[in-house]
């Protein structure tokens, strides 16, 4: 699954990738249970963003995903973008690309080689 498919990434100064936005369609896995004694959502669930509302809070479709399609708890919702990291649709967590400088190669320095 490509990430950048549906969800928008930026990237910090040092070059690491994150997800700026997500968008309906993209496949997500919760790295943090949710608060509070009322809390639905654990480390692990994974499912399909089919909402995103107001300040970029979530509703995830976890029936059919991380439960069977006739679990009771369908869906999660208003789950806050920073609990969750984008996924495969089998719930493996991807690896974002990192962004490489332009002109810098893993190690190499541009420029002239020594004289001998």
């Amino acid at each position: 699954m490509d990430a950048e498919a549906g969800m928008e990434l930026g990237y910090s100064p040092n070059g690491e990738a994150f997800v700026a936005r997500y968008e309906p369609g993209d496949m997500v896995l919760l790295h943090r249970s949710e608060p509070g004694d009322l809390a639905q959502g654990q480390v692990g669930d994974w499912g399909k963003v089919v909402a995103v509302g107001a300040g970029g809070l979530l509703t995830i479709r976890i029936a059919g995903y991380a439960l069977p399609k006739d679990a009771g708890l369908a869906t999660l919702s208003d789950i806050p973008a920073r609990r969750v990291r984008p996924c495969s649709p089998r719930g493996e967590a991807l690896i974002l690309p990192p962004r490489i400088p332009d002109g810098k190669l893993w190690g190499a320095r541009i420029g002239r080689l020594p004289s001998r």
